[in-house]
């Protein structure tokens, strides 16, 4: 049966090329569809019917959902073309049968029997039984308070591949192969759909009774509108903060030799100024003023900017608490939940006073008085038509998840500076020779003039990656490794334990940035593994879209620090806890001695 299969299939190849040899085929719309053949493995780049010509090698890549064709050989009849459309239907049923079964992929087995009898374990007290499970799983060797993960254990267990399905959750597939990875992106589309932070979405509906759920939240063609009206909202008025990042920088600075101690150390609370630096460039992007986070005398407890600091850093905790494991609040307002409401609502409340405030000022046109414009929020505003509660939410997602990751990445990048002298020797040379010592302001094309921090920046990235997983919910059905994957499927790639293997990259826990120095990566991704390996910012539709102003803190703030101090570090290793953002376990106790 298999060789008659086998033999049908290459009969339809053998009739599909010589088809192919005698038409010829218009592209009326420019857009590519970018999927090599040899990484995609279903025929679903266009959807086409039995009237329009089907997929083939000379077509597949020039083919997208936006596109007509237009056939140029009238001599080929209609029938003709319907008869080899079912044969190509014919031969995506034998690429499935060739294919191996979606139950058959590997995975711990125990998951499959505790959710047959799921239905006898109480729904409270779901914390520690998810614990038990997971030890169980494991046979007690993860350790949660070290640097292994639950995903690298499973992989080490069940191979490249594996497949859970717990109680109460759909099927998830986890890979962590490059070549899968890149597979996934060229076969899922355009319309991907990331996994939804579920008590984000429940605390909108639920508890603000809101229609618009957030960025991170948004799906399919509501997330593409959003997120060009804020890259171009950004990208508008991006040159123009960039002194504001600037003076904002050098305000940490000052923070610094105001608060090291006789030895030059940093409290054990460096890492909340961290995120006062992220906080207060934040609002210079979004408001163009300045709110007194790095005020060198310090916060009063009382203070709207400790208000909000506080509240950012409970809604982060619970945030983590409920979104992890087996999700109470679903059924019944808890603990962890009602903790995160009332810091969300904190957040809130503070973000849509300064909202208001710029709306006021638009309304009596007061916004051409000299400093008090605020041309990223205006142009949401006015431009963009979009209504208040629509961008305090906006704003709350940024700030939740996107200056948490800013800020957490800053402090990884310094800790390896400090743990690797050579390194930050070689960096403040190129610093030094960009940046003369009687020059404190930092352009734009200075940062572009400094390729080792940004290859410095990458290497810090690719061992401690603000989002080490990329998850998906499949929209359509693929081929992945074999496998049939259902549509439906929620999707765990682990870029960062692909970023950290061996067979990936050359001694993988060293820090190294001169790997990245000349690094270019051409149209043709998908030959590219060591791409594929490390996507800090994601990939495609869903990549983030504050790269490039992240970048520019980051680097922005590293070159003053590194100018201005030698950066040492003489405790135990610092390693990372994942919150929904990678964080470190300790207290960041830097040294930053003056340099003469």
């Amino acid at each position: 049966m298999f060789r008659f299969i086998k033999h049908l299939k290459n009969i339809y190849q053998h009739q599909s090329m010589q088809l192919n040899s005698s038409i010829i085929f218009v592209r009326h719309q420019q857009t590519k569809c970018n999927k090599p053949l040899a990484a995609i493995e279903t025929h679903e780049c266009v959807q086409l019917t039995a009237n329009e010509i089907i997929n083939s090698p000379l077509t597949q890549s020039h083919l997208n959902n936006g596109g007509s064709l237009s056939i140029l050989r009238p001599d080929i009849d209609t029938q003709s073309i319907e008869q080899i459309a079912r044969m190509d239907n014919m031969t995506e049923m034998i690429d499935e049968k060739m294919s191996i079964s979606f139950q058959e992929i590997p995975g711990p087995a125990i998951l499959k029997l505790w959710e047959k009898y799921w239905k006898y374990v109480p729904i409270f007290g779901t914390q520690l039984f998810c614990s038990l499970l997971m030890n169980k799983i494991t046979e007690g060797r993860l350790l949660w308070n070290r640097n292994i993960t639950p995903l690298k254990y499973f992989f080490d267990e069940y191979g490249p591949i594996v497949r859970i399905n717990a109680p109460m959750m759909a099927d998830v597939v986890m890979i962590h192969r490059p070549e899968h990875i890149a597979q996934v992106f060229q076969q899922d589309g355009s319309q991907s759909v990331r996994s939804a932070i579920d008590i984000l979405q429940h605390y909108r509906s639920s508890h603000r009774k809101s229609k618009l759920f957030g960025p991170f939240t948004m799906q399919g063609q509501e997330w593409i509108e959003m997120k060009l009206i804020l890259k171009e909202s950004f990208s508008q008025h991006f040159s123009k903060s960039f002194n504001n990042f600037d003076s904002t920088c050098n305000g940490l600075i000052q923070r610094v030799r105001k608060i090291r101690n006789r030895q030059d150390e940093m409290p054990l609370t460096f890492n909340d100024d961290l995120l006062r630096w992220g906080m207060e460039c934040f609002y210079s992007l979004i408001f163009n003023k300045k709110i007194g986070f790095l005020d060198t005398v310090g916060l009063n407890a009382a203070s709207e900017q400790s208000k909000l600091i506080d509240a950012l850093l409970i809604a982060h905790r619970y945030l983590n608490r409920c979104e992890t494991g087996f999700q109470v609040w679903r059924f019944v307002e808890t603990y962890n939940s009602k903790k995160l409401f009332n810091a969300l609502d904190t957040i809130d409340n503070i973000i849509a006073k300064y909202i208001r405030q710029v709306q006021r000022k638009l309304e009596f046109k007061l916004t051409n008085e000299m400093g008090n414009s605020s041309p990223v929020l205006e142009s949401l505003l006015i431009n963009q038509q979009m209504n208040l509660d629509d961008i305090s939410i906006l704003l709350m997602d940024l700030i939740i998840l996107g200056v948490q990751a800013v800020s957490n990445t800053q402090a990884c990048l310094l800790y390896f500076l400090a743990k690797n002298p050579r390194v930050q020797r070689k960096l403040y040379d190129e610093v030094s020779n960009v940046l003369s010592r009687d020059k404190s302001t930092l352009s734009e094309e200075n940062i572009q003039q400094m390729p080792y921090l940004n290859a410095c920046l990458q290497e810090s990235l690719r061992l401690r990656p603000a989002f080490p997983y990329i998850s998906r919910l499949l929209s359509k059905k693929i081929t992945l490794h074999g496998y049939v994957i259902p549509k439906g499927t929620y999707l765990i790639m682990a870029n960062g334990i692909s970023s950290r293997r061996e067979e990936n990259f050359e001694d993988p826990e060293k820090f190294l940035p001169e790997r990245w120095l000349n690094e270019k990566f051409d149209d043709n991704l998908v030959k590219q593994e060591k791409y594929w390996s490390c996507l800090p910012f994601g990939h495609g539709t869903r990549s983030c879209l504050g790269k490039i102003i992240a970048e520019t803190q980051i680097k922005l703030l590293t070159a003053k620090i590194v100018r201005e101090f030698k950066i040492e570090y003489d405790y135990a290793d610092i390693e990372s806890r994942f919150l929904l953002v990678n964080v470190p376990k300790k207290p960041l106790r830097f040294r930053f001695v003056d340099r003469n």
